[in-house]
């Protein structure tokens, strides 16, 4: 009895904290001492079991594995400061070849200046492909494989995910954080080799605090714009790697669609504004995480204006946690989607990770289609490795 006891005492108590991370800490220069290569790798595989229905007939839903996805990712210490990030996706859902995702440059010291080391005490550069630091939604989104900060098996409804060039600069001090950026606004050449006349440009502005040592308050405001003329900007259907809840709400013979599960604005917009508010706190184990998104945007000389919010409580144990998901998106023109998620997961260690979540999907208004009125359902189970 005794054994068993302190068998069950260690699961929970292995891990003694996992939390939320959002940006990254800044790199201790002092750490350098010459180039080094690091090479880690993410797993993620779904046992999906789900069903859906709508006012016609829809494709089989079988229950059974998902193909395994799989990210390499490779980092390098280049100089005191300065290191560069690589991942390449070896399997994908919507890609079945290997291809890089992205990859960029971060310097938080410019040691050939030794002027700006003042200054680079509170300063990040980012350089390269990569995701626009817009919102903080992206903080616990799957990205193919690497699945571990998002406690749920799919991504959120309206999912802000890209890969642009581009560059963004980072001020933190004492808590406070600022943030201007531009891109692209695409990851390649538009029509015509047009890009259009302007950038696009992203910023955020916030305060994340321990107020002390069982209470953390983070608030953030972010901003994502592209100005009049653009050849078509991706924000939220940048994601190329397809989306979990694979072949939900799809008709018989109808072509795969990889983002299935998701809806929003779509991609293509020829001018648009967006802003994301989150909230996050987090109290002893308790975590809660809210998001008020707002679009206006042109596409294909059709106004849109979209609206998500979303409501995520967590609450961490050991190695364990539970937690639910609300989140919903609507057109303001009389359609929406809603979804609920609950689960839980068990980090087994901090690198292996495996999840249950029950979700549950409804569809509504004209904007739907065929399977407006219709919804899914069911558990999806999740083993992750990520090193």
């Amino acid at each position: 009895m005794r054994k068993i006891t302190v068998i069950i005492a260690s699961l929970f108590i292995a891990v003694t904290s996992f939390g939320q991370q959002f940006e990254a800490a800044k790199i201790n220069a002092e750490d350098f001492d010459d180039v080094k290569v690091k090479v880690g790798g993410d797993f993620a595989i779904q046992l999906q079991m789900l069903d859906h229905e709508a006012p016609v007939e829809l494709s089989d839903l079988k229950n059974n594995f998902n193909l395994p996805t799989a990210n390499l990712n490779l980092t390098t210490d280049l100089a005191p400061g300065i290191q560069l990030f690589l991942r390449t996706y070896l399997s994908s859902r919507h890609h079945n070849e290997a291809w890089v995702e992205g990859g960029y440059l971060t310097i938080d010291k410019m040691p050939f200046l030794p002027a700006t080391d003042k200054v680079m005490e509170y300063l990040t550069l980012r350089v390269g492909v990569m995701n626009p630091n817009y919102g903080d939604a992206h903080f616990f989104r799957s990205t193919n494989a690497s699945v571990l900060s998002n406690p749920f098996v799919g991504n959120w409804i309206m999912d802000a995910y890209t890969t642009n060039p581009g560059m963004e600069v980072m001020f933190r001090k004492d808590g406070f954080l600022a943030l201007v950026a531009a891109n692209n606004g695409r990851l390649n050449y538009g029509r015509g080799n047009d890009l259009g006349e302007d950038l696009v440009f992203n910023w955020k502005v916030g305060y994340d605090t321990d107020i002390n040592e069982d209470l953390r308050v983070r608030a953030t405001l972010s901003g994502y714009h592209v100005g009049e003329g653009h050849s078509g900007s991706y924000l939220w259907d940048g994601d190329r790697a397809g989306a979990r809840y694979y072949n939900v709400m799809s008709l018989p013979g109808a072509d795969d669609n990889f983002r299935s599960g998701r809806w929003s604005p779509g991609s293509g917009q020829s001018e648009m504004n967006s802003y994301q508010a989150n909230l996050f706190v987090k109290f002893h184990g308790l975590e809660v995480f809210g998001i008020y998104e707002n679009m206006k945007g042109i596409r294909n000389e059709a106004d849109q204006h979209f609206t998500q919010t979303a409501l995520q409580a967590l609450y961490r144990f050991g190695s364990f946690y539970v937690g639910t998901r609300l989140n919903k998106v609507d057109d303001n023109d009389g359609s929406d989607v809603s979804r609920t998620n609950v689960g839980g997961g068990w980090y087994m260690t901090p690198n292996v990770l495996m999840k249950l979540d029950y979700v549950n999907q409804e569809y509504d208004g004209p904007a739907h289609g065929d399977i407006a009125g219709g919804k899914f359902n069911g558990f999806v189970l999740e083993a992750a490795i990520s090193f």
